[in-house]
């Protein structure tokens, strides 16, 4: 062999002895992850969770996240039940406030305490504790908080002072609520309050904040049918047929009909609060309107971050994912772009600059400490018995059935649901 040749050859021998993992050490194979999300791709909340994506996948070569945008959580969780028959679940998926129990128990979600390594105590640690108990089942953690909304109330100021109401003195309880949307109504004949009602969500925070709940201390039976249940429900009817609470059936809908001053009150998410400092500077946020005596309880609105995966690289692929996505600067960002609340202390902290002299969202973040787990029933059935409470509800406002008579045969229907 020529000298030049030979030199050439030991060359490459020597580089390959030190490129070559050591004795028992592999490569990790290259992960590709699936991350599903309720959020248009042309949303901003789209284009971020895109943004964090790439630049996820550029710090990470070993990993490759692909994001897929959902219509919505329902969506969601009916695509799960596919994957789940189907052995092919995603990596990453969103999951609502409320479907906790129903992911939890069916077996479909990792624990994240080991995925998340030997810090995951302290990295826990600084989540708001009441986000982290929804996801939190005998010690182990399967979710990780990234969207957070409570339940509250806006309002048009100008439309308070037309009416004679001081618009720097909202109504401070659930009668004076009713009686504001009254008077406004008779003082300038538009509708005096409406409700999101795409979701049980509003009635839920309406009964548990008036001293009523859904479910039984022991969690074993639905109390839809209890008398705050049914004297809240009797009061939202009793304001449409006056005509001084508007009831729509769609959000958007809704929401459009709020925007053209076609009612006062909007008794809705935090999640807007960005959105009317843009486009409605005159629309004022208040906490919400709690009875007499009664707590505030706002069930948790927005989201958490499972881990599912279909092998154990995908599983810690998805836990580191998960970590940057919910890091402190990455949520900070997020709540002041989105219009939701941070979900941990350090994000809140870094946010004090944008939160100074914005009013509507210091309501919000006051809102935080009054905020509890969402109903959650026994059994895999919560998306059917979500459409139950809303088909009872609708039927009462208008005025197809009482309200007694809505919840009970709504009650009798989800103890049947929750039967195993």
């Amino acid at each position: 062999m020529k000298p030049l040749r030979a030199l050439f050859v030991v060359c490459l021998v020597v580089a390959a002895a030190v490129l070559a993992p050591a004795a028992g050490q592999r490569e990790s194979p290259a992960v590709t992850l699936t991350f599903w999300y309720p959020y248009g791709e042309g949303s901003w909340t789209g284009k971020f969770l895109a943004s964090k994506i790439q630049a996820f996948n550029q710090a990470n070569p070993g990993i490759t996240v692909q994001g897929q945008s959902y219509e919505n959580y329902a969506a969601i969780i009916e695509a799960l039940q596919r994957a789940a028959a189907a052995k092919s679940l995603p990596g990453v998926a969103t999951i609502a406030y409320g479907y906790d129990d129903y992911i939890i128990g069916g077996g479909l979600a990792a624990p994240l305490n080991e995925l998340l390594g030997a810090d995951s105590s302290a990295f826990l640690g600084d989540f708001f504790p009441s986000l982290l108990e929804i996801t939190t089942v005998r010690g182990k953690t399967y979710g990780l908080p990234l969207a957070l909304s409570v339940a509250e109330l806006f309002y048009h100021s100008d439309l308070f002072a037309q009416a004679g109401l001081d618009p720097d003195r909202p109504p401070a309880h659930w009668e004076d609520f009713l009686e504001a949307a009254r008077a406004v109504h008779g003082q300038l004949g538009v509708f005096g309050a409406t409700f999101a009602l795409d979701d049980p969500w509003t009635f839920e925070t309406a009964v548990r904040s008036n001293g009523g709940d859904f479910l039984s201390a022991d969690g074993r039976r639905p109390t839809l049918d209890s008398a705050v249940a049914v004297r809240t429900l009797e009061q939202w009817a009793e304001g449409v047929r006056g005509r001084y609470i508007l009831y729509n059936a769609g959000f958007f809908e809704t929401l459009q009909s709020f925007g053209a001053q076609q009612a006062a009150m909007f008794a809705v998410s935090s999640y807007g609060t960005l959105y009317y400092k843009a486009n409605l500077p005159a629309v004022r946020a208040m906490p919400w309107p709690a009875a007499q005596g009664h707590p505030i309880k706002s069930p948790a609105g927005g989201n958490s971050l499972y881990v599912f995966g279909n092998t154990q690289a995908e599983r810690r692929a998805g836990a580191e994912f998960l970590r940057y996505l919910t890091g402190p600067e990455a949520n900070a960002e997020w709540a002041m772009n989105s219009g939701y609340l941070p979900t941990r202390r350090s994000s809140l902290e870094r946010m004090g600059e944008f939160i100074e002299g914005f009013d509507n969202y210091r309501i919000a973040v006051a809102g935080i400490q009054h905020v509890v787990a969402p109903v959650q029933f026994p059994g895999r059935r919560e998306p059917q018995i979500r459409q139950v409470i809303l088909e009872a509800i609708e039927a009462a406002l208008l005025g197809r059935k009482s309200a007694r008579e809505a919840l009970a045969e709504a009650n009798a229907k989800v103890a049947e649901l929750m039967k195993p």
